[in-house]
C-alpha cells in the first residue's frame, strides 16, 4: 500500500474514533442531564417531605430497620420537649424518658414500644402511654399509632410513628367521669332521702298486736292519698293487721277534699276486712267541717290516739269473744254433758 492509502486509512479510523467520541460525549451529557434532573426530582420531593412533615400537627418520627430515628418533625419535638433529631440510637432516646402505662407506674416494656412493635411488621393503633422527661417531669399522656414502611418489593425500610398530647383530654374525661360518679351519688341520695322522707311522712306504727296506728302530717292531697293508700295496705297485709287508727292530729287542713282522700284510703282498707277509726279531729278543724258540711259517714271518729287505742282494744275483745261463741258448739257435746 502507498503512502497515501495508509493516510486515507487513518483518516477514516480518526473519522470513526471522532464520531465514537462524539457519540460518547453525548450520550453522557445525556446521562449527566438525566442525572441532575432525578437530582432535582428527589431534591424537590424532599423539600415537599420535609414540609409535610413541618405542616403536620401531630408528632411524626421515622426510624430505619435498626431502630435508629431519622427524621422527626417539629411538632415532635414540641411535644416531647427536645430538639434533638435524626440518627440518635435507640438506646440513648429511650434513656431520655421514662415510659409507662397510662396508669403511670407500670413501665412500658421495651419490646411493646410502639416504634420497636413497628419495625417488627406489627401495626399499632392508638396506643396510650405515659412518658416522663426532665422538661416534663409530670408526664403526659400520648397516642401512638405506628406502620411498617415498605419499598416498592415489599422490603422493610423503616417505620413511622405518629402521636399526639391528648393529657388535657384524657383530665377532661376524668373530670366528666367523677362529674357523672358525683351526680350519681347525688342522686341515689336524693332518692334514699325520698324514700326516708316517704317513710317518715307515712309511719306505720303497730301499736298492739294487729293494732296499726298511722299519724298523718301536713297536708293530705291526691298524690299523698295513693301514698298513704299504698303504703297502708301493704302494712295491713304484711303485719296482719285487724284495726287502723288514722290519726290526724297533724293535719292543718281538713277541708272536703281532704275527707274524701281520707274515706277513699278507709274503704280501700276495710276491702281487706280491716276495721278503721278516725282519731285526733281537733275542735277548729271540727268546727271548720261542719261548716262545709263535710261527713264522715259510718266512720268512728275519736278525740285521740289514746281513745282510738281503746276503741280498738275493745273491738278486738269483742271479735274475740264472738269466735269463742262461734267455735264451742264444734268441741262436741253440750257443756253440761261434759
Amino acid at each position: 500500500m502507498t503512502l497515501d492509502g495508509e493516510t486515507a486509512v487513518l483518516r477514516a479510523r480518526v473519522a470513526t474514533l471522532e464520531a465514537l467520541l462524539a457519540e460518547h460525549e453525548r450520550a453522557a451529557a445525556e446521562r449527566v442531564q438525566r442525572m441532575e434532573q432525578l437530582i432535582a426530582d428527589l431534591s424537590a420531593r424532599t423539600q415537599v417531605f420535609e414540609a409535610t412533615l413541618r405542616s403536620i400537627v401531630d408528632g411524626v418520627v421515622v426510624c430505619d430497620t435498626a431502630g435508629r430515628i431519622t427524621h422527626v418533625n417539629e411538632a415532635a419535638t414540641s411535644i416531647m420537649g427536645s430538639r434533638e433529631a435524626g440518627g440518635v440510637p435507640p438506646e440513648n432516646w429511650e434513656e431520655k424518658y421514662g415510659l409507662f402505662y397510662a396508669d403511670g407506674v407500670t413501665p412500658y416494656p421495651r419490646e411493646e414500644i410502639p416504634i420497636h412493635r413497628a419495625v417488627r411488621g406489627e401495626p399499632v393503633d392508638r396506643a396510650e402511654m405515659l412518658v416522663r422527661s426532665a422538661q416534663k417531669p409530670e408526664g403526659m399522656i400520648l397516642e401512638t399509632s405506628a406502620r411498617t414502611i415498605h419499598d416498592d418489593r415489599g422490603e422493610r425500610l423503616g417505620a413511622v410513628v405518629v402521636f399526639r398530647d391528648i393529657t388535657e383530654r384524657k383530665r377532661h374525661e376524668r373530670e366528666v367521669a367523677q362529674q357523672l360518679v358525683a351526680e350519681r351519688e347525688k342522686n341515689e341520695t336524693l332518692e334514699r332521702l325520698r324514700i326516708a322522707v316517704h317513710e317518715l311522712s307515712t309511719p306505720i306504727l303497730e301499736v298492739w298486736d294487729g293494732v296499726l296506728a298511722l299519724p298523718l302530717i301536713g297536708v293530705v292531697d291526691s298524690k299523698r292519698s295513693a301514698q298513704v293508700m299504698e303504703t297502708l295496705l301493704e302494712s295491713v297485709v304484711r303485719m296482719k293487721g285487724r284495726y287502723v287508727i288514722l290519726d290526724v292530729t297533724g293535719v292543718d287542713i281538713l277541708d272536703t277534699a281532704t275527707a274524701d282522700h281520707l274515706l277513699k284510703i278507709v274503704r280501700a282498707v276495710e276491702l281487706l276486712g280491716t276495721r278503721c277509726v278516725l282519731s285526733g279531729v281537733r275542735p277548729s278543724v271540727a268546727q271548720t267541717l261542719v261548716e262545709l258540711g263535710v261527713s264522715f259517714g259510718k266512720l268512728v271518729t275519736l278525740r285521740n290516739l289514746k281513745h282510738g287505742l281503746k276503741a280498738c282494744m275493745r273491738w278486738k275483745e269483742g271479735d274475740a269473744d264472738r269466735a269463742g261463741r262461734e267455735a264451742a258448739p264444734s268441741t262436741g257435746a253440750p257443756l253440761g254433758m261434759r
